[in-house]
């Protein structure tokens, strides 16, 4: 028995231990749905137990934070922290975590980490603000190093801040990079645009001619982050898969890049070692299962199917199927969570790095969320949006494509009209409508993605996604094959 399948062992006792299924039933969040499918709670035991219960989703997440109070959803008086997701499937979801909730696992996470960086490693980290998961990211780095005796020291910035912290970034050089490959690649397009500038009016002001010849070169041959930041050796980027971005990213920053995988709701990180073979999935906190495809199918012809599905300690090589999670979170623990992440298992021995955790790699999605890296959003939104009446035609279906040009995701948006009044101005209101929702505005004003068209279509064939809901977004082949500047 491998000491990965020792862990889920002793997962199994904890559930008995902490009352896991006793505990949660008191929660809104699976209470009415548990009566709904019968669920006898003393009969629970273990892992048959658990894969007895009925999937949770961020659907039900939303539903309960709308219809009951915060004390009819929470297990524990006190919360030391919320956190809430982005919002890409409709409201945002607040996730309470407790002290001991953050703190579990300090040590571990701490070694880990340092298996990575050095004791004086200075880590830059850009990433979404505080109440965002990803804004916690740097104090999690900090105190679980500390708990070792080694804090690493970091300098973290919103994505709208990196400019007014360039100063200090360049005086105080960082050696670590942390945010989204495509956000990465976005600070590079704003190096090659900018130092030409920053050279030039540093030649005014110190009269330098050494400086004027640089700017008139730097207008020719485009300066890499590399050059700026030169004591940079290693880089950590989520919220997006690296794959596409690693080649042009290493050679950007002159960087070893690896993979992280993390989502707000709760323990499920997965990290890429340096043999670059699959993402370790740790499981310190949390129970993963896998619905195999086939499952998934028989729900897509039935919505009221309920797929079965195998726990990751029993899965083999070559399983592809969607991510379940179970944590043991005390303020609000999550079980069987569907991440609509789908996965395949790449490796199940032991890898090279002597860890014995199975290897996974992120395939795809089981939903229709819109993922642009540091901007997302769910199809549902953008059918709200498109949802209003327009004065100059009627919308009967529409989809959306997403291609890449370049480093930057590029939307495409088909329309089958009902009805056109007004090509032109039909094509401005659609485009109105988009931007009016904040995200796609935001997304859009700070050249994350191309919004490159609205085209007329006639007869627009729209699939099914996940539990017989209609498929909206499709992506371009070339979305997922190596990016290039």
């Amino acid at each position: 028995m491998s000491t990965y399948q020792e862990l889920y062992n002793q997962h199994e006792k904890k559930i008995e231990k902490t009352q896991l299924f006793f505990r949660a039933s008191k929660s809104a969040l699976y209470r009415n749905n548990w009566k709904k499918y019968n669920v006898n709670v003393d009969k629970l035991k273990g892992f048959n137990g658990l894969q007895s219960l009925p999937y949770s989703s961020a659907n039900d997440l939303r539903r309960v934070w709308e219809a009951f109070s915060i004390e009819e959803i929470i297990l524990t008086k006190n919360v030391a922290f919320w956190h809430c997701t982005s919002g890409s499937m409709g409201n945002k979801k607040w996730l309470p975590w407790t002290y001991h909730d953050y703190t579990r696992s300090r040590t571990e996470l701490g070694e880990t980490l340092l298996s990575f960086l050095k004791p004086d490693d200075i880590v830059m980290s850009i990433v979404l603000p505080v109440p965002y998961i990803s804004g916690a990211l740097a104090y999690r780095i900090l105190e679980s190093t500390a708990s070792i005796g080694h804090p690493i020291e970091q300098i973290t910035m919103s994505p709208d801040y990196v400019q007014d912290s360039f100063g200090l970034l360049l005086k105080r050089q960082p050696t670590a990079i942390m945010c989204t490959p495509s956000l990465a690649l976005r600070m590079a397009e704003e190096i090659a645009r900018n130092t030409p500038k920053v050279l030039k009016r540093q030649a005014e002001l110190n009269k330098s001619a050494k400086l004027k010849i640089a700017s008139l070169i730097t207008k020719i041959k485009k300066i890499k982050p590399k050059r700026v930041f030169k004591n940079l050796r290693v880089g950590f980027f989520f919220a997006e898969s690296l794959r596409p971005f690693r080649k042009v990213v290493e050679d950007q920053y002159s960087i070893e890049a690896f993979d992280i995988y993390a989502f707000t709701e709760g323990f499920g990180v997965g990290y890429e070692c340096q043999e670059h073979n699959g993402l370790h999935f740790p499981s310190l906190n949390c129970v993963l299962e896998i619905i195999p495809e086939k499952e998934l199918e028989k729900e897509q012809e039935n919505p009221d199917y309920i797929p079965k599905a195998i726990l990751l300690s029993e899965a083999s090589k070559g399983l592809k199927g969607e991510i379940v999670i179970s944590d043991f979170k005390e303020a609000l623990p999550l079980l069987r969570y569907r991440v609509r992440d789908m996965i395949e298992v790449i490796a199940e021995d032991e890898c090279g790095c002597g860890a014995n955790s199975p290897r996974l790699k992120i395939i795809g999605r089981t939903d229709d969320i819109i993922n642009l890296g540091v901007i997302r959003f769910s199809s549902a939104i953008v059918q709200q949006y498109l949802s209003r009446e327009f004065k100059n035609g009627v919308i009967h279906r529409w989809d959306m494509v997403i291609s890449r040009e370049g480093f930057k995701p590029k939307l495409s948006l088909r329309i089958e009209p009902g009805e056109i009044k007004n090509e032109e101005k039909f094509k401005e209101e659609l485009f109105t409508a988009l931007y009016d929702f904040d995200v796609f505005q935001i997304g859009y004003d700070s050249e994350l993605f191309i919004f490159d068209e609205i085209e007329f279509v006639d007869n627009l064939k729209l699939g099914i996604v996940g539990q017989g809901k209609t498929k909206r977004v499709k992506y371009h082949p070339n979305f997922f094959k190596e990016v290039k500047m």
